[in-house]
């Protein structure tokens, strides 16, 4: 009978990739960004609307570039303490629990949850415009610098893909990369006065194992992977994005997949992911985090949608983890939580990092 080991929750934005000197210039992104979902009502604001509606109500957060410094050196004890809590652990399968955006899944192929059960999956490091300056070169080299193939838990993926099916669970499935692949997502959020007109179109190109996965590989197994299994949910684009609710209970099947999964395998579980961001909602974090401590299912199963919007859906894969982790002797630890506001329109994240052991 396989066991889980361990379990990992792990934020993985650029800024942990990134000096904290550089904060302040990669910060000037946010002021492009369409995608700035604020709450409690989820409402995606321009930047300036967002700086103006801050300062009226008397919610600006940002109190400078000062913080950057020791908040930088906190992410990295963080990782590095993950890291090697992983290493330690030894798993002969990691399943990670991601999202994706805008890498192996489009409009024309986005289902709500997916696994990928390939032999391996090519980690493509980011490729650069020419020109490109170091820190888009940092960037790009935090979700993978070195070009491989990283070794998928096959056999165990068929394995879940077959239970969860016959758990009601409706998976999608594929095992094979289809390069060069592209398309266009569109970001449907509400707005005040109905709801966001963006869409991104990604040229054809060459696209290895998504950032959330890759992220893992890269700064978790340090380059030297031991076999994973891919499990997607789409946590950021509706309108087919899993509730609270479901993402808990696939966290309980693939839990459930693991302890009659007839090997003696030692199994890790990661959520690489979240929390909040564009837009720093430390009230959501920090109830998120209390309940994955507490084992407390009513709270993580009742997570309101319009809090869950932008990349901050990207904290279901750490609800699905908690589902995973329900019945399961190993207790959660908060590593760290950082919350970094580097904009006065409260831009950011909650940054966090845990485990289960």
């Amino acid at each position: 009978m396989a066991k889980i080991v361990l379990g990992i929750g792990t934020s993985h934005t650029p800024l942990l990739s990134l000096p904290p000197e550089m904060w302040p210039e990669y910060a000037k992104g946010d002021e492009r960004n369409p995608e700035l979902s604020y709450p409690p009502h989820g409402h995606v604001m321009s930047f300036p609307q967002a700086v103006e509606t801050l300062k009226a109500e008397g919610k600006a957060r940002y109190d400078g570039p000062e913080p950057f410094v020791d908040q930088s050196k906190k992410f990295k004890a963080a990782l590095d303490t993950l890291s090697s809590t992983l290493q330690a652990a030894d798993p002969d399968v990691t399943v990670i629990i991601s999202d994706d955006q805008d890498e192996w899944f489009y409009e024309h192929n986005m289902p709500r949850f997916a696994i990928y059960w390939g032999e391996s999956a090519p980690l493509i490091p980011r490729s650069l415009v020419p020109g490109a300056g170091d820190m888009a070169k940092r960037i790009a080299a935090g979700y993978g610098d070195i070009p491989m193939d990283v070794p998928i838990a096959s056999k165990f993926g068929r394995y879940l893909v077959e239970y969860l099916s016959d758990h009601d669970f409706d998976v999608a499935h594929f095992n094979h990369i289809q390069q060069p692949y592209g398309g266009r997502v569109a970001r449907r959020y509400p707005t005040p006065d109905g709801e966001l007109n963006s869409v991104r179109e990604t040229p054809s190109h060459d696209q290895g194992l998504p950032h959330g996965f890759a992220f893992v590989v890269k700064r978790l197994f340090n380059n030297q992977p031991r076999p994973i299994l891919p499990v997607f949910q789409n946590t950021c684009y509706p309108p087919n994005q899993p509730s609270a609710k479901r993402s808990y209970q696939l966290g309980l099947q693939i839990a459930a997949a693991i302890k009659a999964w007839d090997a003696p395998a030692r199994v890790a579980v990661i959520a690489s992911g979240g929390l909040s961001h564009f837009v720093v909602d430390e009230e959501l974090d920090r109830k998120i985090l209390k309940g994955l401590e507490q084992k407390d299912a009513a709270t993580l199963t009742s997570l309101p949608k319009e809090r869950l919007y932008s990349a901050t859906s990207e904290s279901l894969n750490w609800v699905a983890l908690g589902g995973v982790m329900e019945k399961e002797p190993l207790q959660f630890e908060v590593v760290d939580y950082v919350p970094v506001y580097r904009t006065p329109a409260n831009t950011g994240g909650g940054w966090a990092f845990g485990r289960w052991q």
